[in-house]
């Protein structure tokens, strides 16, 4: 009621990752953000936001949507079944209704740090939970992306994280 909350959104995420187009709806402050938007960048990307406006116009984002939730739900289960064959059994993994990643927590013998380094050199890449921590916690945690299409390729990766995983 007073102006104070700003709401930020993109399409970044769910729609056009290249397009960087996003918006802000600042209350008291969008007078302000408007200026430093203006001394920031030098021209919006009018095509790209034309083509966004037409696109949810037409109604296609809401299809759009429908279909990215169903395809993220069916990659979430496939990599929690892959999780569950070549992970140790002592690993948690959170199950969220929602987004395209998927927490999961080692037995605390695991060093997710290591973990990370040892799966880049075998060209996988996962998120080690002390990143997500001012004070390195979450030692034995680390957070992985199912927001790809599930592949052959993906679930030789689980087998590899599996493996390295199993050395601790």
């Amino acid at each position: 009621t007073e102006g104070l909350v700003m709401h930020c959104g993109s399409f970044s995420k769910c729609l056009a990752p290249g397009y960087r187009v996003g918006w802000v709806a600042g209350g008291r402050y969008a007078q302000k953000i408007s200026r430093l938007k203006l001394m920031t960048s030098i021209s919006p990307s009018v095509p790209a936001q034309a083509a966004i406006a037409d696109y949810l116009q037409h109604g296609g984002f809401d299809r759009h949507l429908r279909k990215l939730r169903h395809a993220l739900e069916m990659q979430q289960g496939a990599m929690l079944a892959s999780a569950a064959r070549h992970f140790p059994e002592q690993t948690r993994v959170t199950r969220p209704t929602g987004g395209y990643f998927l927490w999961f927590e080692f037995p605390e013998r695991v060093d997710s740090l290591k973990l990370y380094q040892m799966a880049l050199a075998q060209g996988i890449s996962i998120a080690p939970g002390p990143m997500f921590s001012a004070q390195r916690g979450f030692s034995h945690c680390a957070r992985l992306n199912h927001g790809y299409p599930w592949t052959p390729q993906r679930e030789a990766a689980m087998g590899v994280l599996g493996r390295i995983l199993q050395a601790f």
